[in-house]
């Protein structure tokens, strides 16, 4: 027969917070990257559609931003060498 526990030993909300924080903060930062690559989609799409040579814009952003990101992880692994 099911017992239910204790009241000491129920969990809290406390506890569901933290899970949900754990789980956010490991899930935010690749759901920002998925919306900032749309976003970069999209604005290559619009400035395509207003002159092709616009297009080129959202696409050096793009390019600036994987460089810092290679450059700054490179900074972070330097002792690794490879």
């Amino acid at each position: 027969m099911y017992e239910p526990p204790r009241q000491e030993e129920r969990p809290g909300c406390r506890e569901t917070w933290i899970i949900i924080r754990a789980v956010f903060s490991i899930l935010l930062p690749f759901i920002g990257v998925v919306m900032l690559v749309l976003l970069a989609v999209t604005a290559i799409f619009v400035a395509l559609s207003v002159h092709p040579a616009l297009a080129l814009l959202p696409i050096a952003a793009l390019v600036l931003g994987i460089a810092l990101f290679a450059r700054w992880e490179r900074s972070r692994y330097r002792g690794l060498d490879l």
